[in-house]
Order: C-alpha cells, then sequence, then structure tokens
C-alpha cells in the first residue's frame, strides 16, 4: 500500500468522473475515457516526471474558499505539462462550480521554471483563474505557439516573459489578457478577439497584430510599441493607451472614449476614426496621414511639447461635434495639407481651438480646400511660421489695431474687404478697407466669438463684448 500511494496520484471513479489531488510522482496520462477529472486539491507534478493530458479532456477544479489551506487550489509543474489539444477536442481547465462565472475560484496552471518545469500547451482553454498560464522563470529565445485557445473570466490570463504566438485565439473578460512582459517578451497575434477584458495585453516589449478585433475593453492596448493592421477597435475605453512607437495601418475606430493615446513616435496610416469621444491624441514626432477622421466628438487632440515635430498631412478631418483640431499646446504650427471639407473658413475656424479660443493656447494655421478635398483655394494665415511661401500669404493680411465695443481699428497693407461673421457662417457685415488704418464700424451683436476675414481668405476670431 505505501508503495503504491508513492507512486499513484490518488484517483476514484464516481458519477463518470475521476477525482484527483496530491503529488503526481512518475508519468501519468488523463485520458479522454477517464473525463472529466475533478481536482478536490491542489496537484503537482514532480521533477522528471510527466502529466499527459488527451485531447478533449475536461479538468475540473472545486473551489476552496476556506478549506484547511485557505488557498485556491492550482495545479503545479516541476516536471513536464503534455496537454495538446485538437480544434474539434481542445482541452479545458476550469471550475467545477461556473454558478459566479466573473469571480476566479482558483489559482490556475503554475509553471515551476526555476524546478526543471515545462510545458507543451496548445488548443486548450482556461477559465476563471487568478493567474491562467505562469512561469517564474524569464524565457529569452523561447516561442510558444498558442492556436485556437480561449482564455476567459482570469484575473491575469497568460503570464510568460518569453515570445508568444496567438493564432485565433479568444481573450474575454478577463482582468488582464496578457500581462506585462517587463524583463523579456513580445507578441503576435492574427484573427484573435479581445472582448470585454479590463486590458487586453499590457508592456510588451514588441507586438505584431494583425486581423484583430478589439471590443469593449477598458485600457485595451497599453504601451507594447510595434505593428498594428487591419485590426478593429470598438466601444473601448482606450484604443491604445500610453502608445509610442506604433505604426498602425488601415485600422477602424469607433465608439471608443479615445481611440488612440499617442504619446510620441507614431505613425498611423490609411485608418478611419468615427464615433469617438477624441480620435486621435497626438503626442511628439508622430506621422498620421491618409486617414478619415469624422463624426467624433474631437478629432484630433494635439498634447506634445514639440507639435512641429509631427506630420499631419493628406487627412480628412469634418464633421467631429466639438473641434476637428484642439491645440492644447503653447506652440504654433500648421496642418495646411488636410481638408475640413469646407471652403468657408469662418466654419472651419469654428472647429479649431487654439489661441483665439484660449489665450494659452498656440495658434494654428491650415488650407481652404474644394469639395473634392483635392485642390487647395487658399491659406488661413494666423502666425509666421518662418516658412517662405506662407509669409508671402501673411504679408497680405491684416490687423486689428485697437478693439472698442463701437468699432474695431483696422490696418491692412492693400485696400481690401472686411466680413464680420458669426460662427454659424452668416456674414453680418461686409466693409471696404480703403486706408491703410481705418475704423470698421460693428454692426448689433450679442457678446461673443466672431470670425473676420478678408478678401484673400485671412481670418482672425475676435470676441466682442458690448
Amino acid at each position: 500500500m505505501k508503495l503504491l500511494c508513492s507512486f499513484l496520484l490518488f484517483t476514484s471513479f464516481a458519477f463518470s468522473q475521476t477525482v484527483v489531488n496530491g503529488g503526481i510522482y512518475q508519468n501519468t496520462t488523463w485520458t479522454l475515457a477517464n473525463s472529466p477529472y475533478l481536482m478536490t486539491g491542489s496537484v503537482v507534478v514532480f521533477p522528471g516526471k510527466t502529466l499527459t493530458i488527451e485531447p478533449g479532456v475536461e479538468v475540473l477544479v472545486t473551489p476552496d474558499f476556506s478549506g484547511s489551506t485557505g488557498n485556491f487550489r492550482y495545479l503545479e509543474i516541476r516536471g513536464s505539462l503534455v496537454a495538446v489539444g485538437t480544434d474539434q477536442a481542445p482541452i479545458t481547465f476550469e471550475p467545477s462550480d461556473t454558478t459566479n462565472p466573473g469571480f476566479p475560484t482558483w489559482t490556475g496552471i503554475t509553471i515551476k521554471g526555476s524546478q526543471g518545469g515545462t510545458f507543451q500547451l496548445d488548443r486548450f482553454r482556461v477559465n476563471n483563474s487568478m493567474y491562467g498560464l505562469y512561469n517564474d522563470i524569464v524565457e529569452p529565445g523561447v516561442t510558444y505557439n498558442f492556436t485556437n485557445c480561449q482564455f476567459k473570466r482570469n484575473q491575469y490570463a497568460i503570464q510568460l516573459n518569453a515570445d508568444m504566438v496567438y493564432q485565433n485565439c479568444l481573450f474575454q473578460e478577463n482582468g488582464v489578457g496578457q500581462a506585462a512582459q517587463i524583463q523579456y517578451g513580445t507578441l503576435t497575434a492574427n484573427n484573435c478577439q479581445f472582448i470585454n477584458n479590463f486590458c487586453s495585453f499590457t508592456w510588451s516589449n514588441n507586438i505584431q497584430v494583425t486581423n484583430c478585433l478589439f471590443e469593449g475593453n477598458g485600457n485595451n492596448i497599453v504601451g507594447s510599441p510595434g505593428t498594428i493592421s487591419d485590426c478593429q477597435f470598438i466601444n473601448n475605453d482606450f484604443g491604445l493607451a500610453e502608445a509610442y512607437g506604433h505604426t498602425l495601418t488601415n485600422c477602424y475606430f469607433s465608439g471608443n472614449g479615445v481611440g488612440i493615446d499617442n504619446t510620441g513616435n507614431g505613425t498611423i496610416s490609411n485608418c478611419t476614426f468615427e464615433n469617438n469621444d477624441v480620435a486621435l491624441r497626438l503626442g511628439d514626432a508622430g506621422n498620421v496621414s491618409n486617414n478619415l477622421i469624422t463624426n467624433n466628438a474631437i478629432g484630433i487632440s494635439i498634447v506634445g511639447s514639440n507639435p512641429s515635430s509631427s506630420s499631419i498631412i493628406d487627412n480628412v478631418i469634418c464633421s467631429n461635434t466639438l473641434y476637428n483640431l484642439q491645440n492644447q499646446t503653447d506652440k504654433n504650427f500648421q496642418v495646411n495639407a488636410n481638408c475640413f471639407c469646407t471652403a468657408d473658413s469662418a466654419v472651419v475656424e469654428n472647429f479649431i481651438y487654439d489661441g483665439y479660443d484660449d489665450i494659452t493656447k498656440g495658434l494654428v494655421n491650415y488650407a481652404l480646400y474644394d469639395d473634392s478635398c483635392q485642390t487647395i483655394l487658399e491659406y488661413v494665415v494666423k502666425v509666421n511660421l518662418g516658412n517662405s511661401s506662407l509669409t508671402e500669404i501673411n504679408q497680405s493680411s491684416f490687423q486689428i489695431m485697437q478693439q472698442t465695443s463701437e468699432y474695431l481699428v483696422i490696418q491692412v497693407p492693400v485696400p481690401t474687404t472686411i466680413q464680420l461673421v458669426d460662427l454659424t457662417g452668416s456674414t453680418l457685415k461686409e466693409q471696404k478697407i480703403d486706408q491703410a488704418t481705418q475704423q470698421f464700424q460693428l454692426p448689433n451683436y450679442t457678446s461673443g466669438f466672431y470670425i473676420l476675414k478678408d478678401l484673400e481668405g485671412n481670418t482672425k476670431k475676435v470676441f466682442l463684448q458690448k
């Protein structure tokens, strides 16, 4: 009897299930014929021994909220675990009691790499655990390929400092899908779904993500520089948070709190942003080109310390309800090579937030395009940025020399006509200015912001106070 107990894991057969707990001291196979396996206590595979689990096996862990140990139960691998399912018969690790599906009721699978523990896992499912799949060592140069795997309702689904490759995998309702790879590790994901997680993954050293769906997540992707293409980001709090060093192409962002919170050094092209609170929050050294940014609350919010280090070109930025472009810095810059979908400078100006709205902010120069967004009709120059082509235009701009409640004193380099326009685009008054300096008499008005524009399309926003 002693010999038997020293080599065999305790098992019993009742109700068509196999009860397991304790130590595995010899090579052992959990077969489909004897599935499900009911873990009534923690199981440890000892060094030099292998636990093999056949495709289709269910491993069900009974909860232990206040048992003799006071700890969650776990499967610990100090030897080897081989659990490779098939597409038709995945291997499942989850609690026996799923009446409270949102609460972790077991620790998960712990690999003791520090004691020589190894594993081969694929086409498996881990649900309702605290730490999902965890290894206590860093594995530089080691790659794990997971295909058709599912991770649901775990506090942390994956905690491996290795190179991870996911194909057709599902991460759903986890606290964190893949936990931060602080010491080592990359993430490659293709055709995966990340749904209703607090974070999909955080702080991988490099990512390559294609054809993936990110929906209903919180912070979603945090940090994790690399490439993202052909992905959908729908109804997340943040599509990308604390993003730096990303290259995004052909992605779709809709219904997010912030589509991309870019802290710097990102390239974003050929993407569509719609119905987000903020489509893009842009730091320094960004390259934003050929994107469609429409029907958000705020299109692009500039937050970096050096906006001129970023390139914002060939984007269509239209019909955003608060601002098409929001300058949150005190720096001046230009966005001439972008279409705002109207040739009316007053309308465009109304949806650009800059120093005309808040004197602590810098000014933004822009251009007016025709309806096709192909041809520049004129430049709107508020500040000379030192560009020769813009300087020449700026020299023909008018200046407001004095302002009272009844008139403005306007200085012009050559005779022109000045229009006073409200923020709906309606012209309230038009007056020809023949002299170098001349009074512009104000019509009846209510206190608020208005636009002055000349025949060359130069505009200035003014606040009129009775």
